[in-house]
């Protein structure tokens, strides 16, 4: 499920003034707002109660004024996020509003497109700053063709079945996606869209931009029918998707194509664990030591942030997991058996392997790197005992 969502009132003594107001900024977000006819003491009330929102859209005037002085008797931290719109442009007025902590003035009437920036403007710093942000992880291939966007599909699929956790799924791979693909949806909107738009989204419109499998996992995706090419990308517009998705979901997995540029840079920097899919071979190892060291090295990652797993894993493969974890000096190193069959019908079907293969051994070592990279299965999917010691694949 999504975050909680963010409290608007409308406060005034006005109440045609109440109304205009209620109907003009329930036209621009997509939000609940309650409006609040002001009586004498009733901001003291509803501070008292704890009841106050977290955003206050104030109509100042000679009778609220006094609700105002209120405001900025309370201490700064209790305060609501303020905007202020006032009757006309006085100073004294805006004097007053800038000593409650308003983060915005206006005076009457107020133009949309402004009233809407300044409201996206406070709602994103609002939710920024109060939440938790969410799990971001970051899988990419070593070495191409390695299986990457097949695993953070699964991965991805797995957290949102096999768990209550809201999860997103991102494919940056902007000319060849497969994501759509590999969970058999079509997308109405495409991550460039929302790319483009972002910064007029808040964080019930976002939700909007996605596609949602019947899991509950949540897809941005392109489509094969539009071509992007890297500049047509703001990295601060991908600053703000991430920032905007990691607020309002609790994992966030991203299908992120083997290259180094502004964006994939961005993304990596903001990664809190970046899984790199090998396969027995000495030329994956020689491109996955390479890129350990550039996230070290380039991006300043933790080594205990970078996980490795040898996708396509085969005991007589001619790298053991020792040889790999001596090569790369990696600590943490996984394997996902090879399936050939499963992998294929999954891929061809557009069906997750849980819900294809569930009891194939490529779908429980899946299930435990999922658990591995910090997913919180529900209890009665939580492996126990002998089991759980079983299909342990960590090295």
């Amino acid at each position: 499920m999504q975050k909680k969502t963010v409290s608007i009132q409308i406060l005034g003594s006005n109440l045609s003034k109440l109304s205009q107001y209620h109907s003009q900024i329930s036209s621009l977000i997509n939000k609940e707002i309650t409006t609040l006819l002001y009586e004498n003491s009733a901001l003291g009330n509803l501070y008292t109660d704890k009841t106050l929102p977290e955003v206050l859209i104030f109509l100042l005037d000679n009778v609220t004024l006094e609700a105002l002085n209120q405001l900025t008797s309370m201490p700064s931290a209790d305060r609501p996020a303020l905007l202020v719109i006032a009757e006309d442009h006085d100073k004294q007025l805006m004097r007053l509003a800038m000593q409650a902590g308003a983060r915005d003035f206006f005076s009457h009437p107020v133009d949309n497109q402004e009233l809407l920036k300044s409201l996206t403007q406070i709602l994103f710093d609002l939710r920024r700053g109060r939440s938790k942000q969410g799990t971001l992880t970051t899988v990419i291939n070593a070495k191409g063709g390695s299986g990457g966007s097949f695993i953070a599909c699964n991965l991805a699929h797995i957290a949102s079945a096999l768990s209550d956790s809201s999860v997103v799924l991102l494919d940056f791979d902007l000319q060849f996606g497969s994501q759509s693909l590999n969970l058999d949806i079509i997308p109405q909107h495409t991550i460039v869209e929302a790319l483009n738009d972002v910064t007029q989204l808040d964080f019930d419109a976002i939700d909007g931009y996605m596609c949602i499998h019947k899991s509950g996992l949540r897809l941005l995706s392109t489509t094969y029918e539009q071509l992007v090419l890297p500049g047509d990308i703001l990295v601060e517009n991908l600053d703000h998707l991430l920032t905007l998705i990691s607020s309002n979901y609790d994992h966030v997995f991203v299908d992120l194509p083997r290259q180094i540029d502004p964006l994939s840079a961005a993304i990596l920097e903001r990664s809190d664990q970046i899984v790199i899919i090998v396969q027995q071979s000495l030329a994956h190892m020689r491109d996955a030591k390479r890129l350990t060291g550039l996230l070290k090295l380039e991006f300043n990652i933790a080594e205990k942030d970078i996980l490795i797993v040898v996708n396509r894993y085969h005991d007589k493969g001619s790298l053991d997991l020792k040889d790999i974890q001596s090569t790369i000096e990696s600590s943490a190193i996984y394997k996902i058996p090879n399936d050939y069959d499963s992998v294929s019908q999954s891929t061809n079907l557009g069906i997750p392997l849980y819900d294809y293969a569930r009891k194939s051994p490529i779908t429980k070592n899946m299930v435990s790197l999922a658990e591995s990279l910090g997913v919180t299965f529900r209890d009665e999917f939580k492996e126990k005992g002998f089991f759980k010691k079983l299909f342990s694949s960590k090295a």
